[in-house]
């Protein structure tokens, strides 16, 4: 399936790449397929980023079932106060 990363992960981890292949049935073994590709890559996606599945922002994403989705975008989370 196709990751999309933000710059800030791109420019540290993937020589700048924003789009990214890995596999998985659930989100949290997309991420280790991620981090086999880019070792570091897990830890700096665990704090501070949500996820969109297709066009639904998931914020508790870790376990997420993903099977069926095409694409996954992590973007920054927004906090609010």
């Amino acid at each position: 399936m196709k990751v999309f990363i933000p710059s800030q992960i791109a420019n540290g981890y993937t020589n700048g790449l924003h789009e990214l292949n890995a596999e998985g049935e659930k989100l949290d073994q997309v991420i280790r397929s991620l981090d086999d590709q880019y070792p570091g890559i897990k830890n700096a996606l665990s704090e501070g980023f949500a996820c969109a599945l297709e066009n639904e922002i998931i914020h508790d994403w870790f376990d997420e079932d993903i099977k069926d989705v095409k694409s996954v975008r992590f973007i920054p989370a927004i906090e609010g106060g």
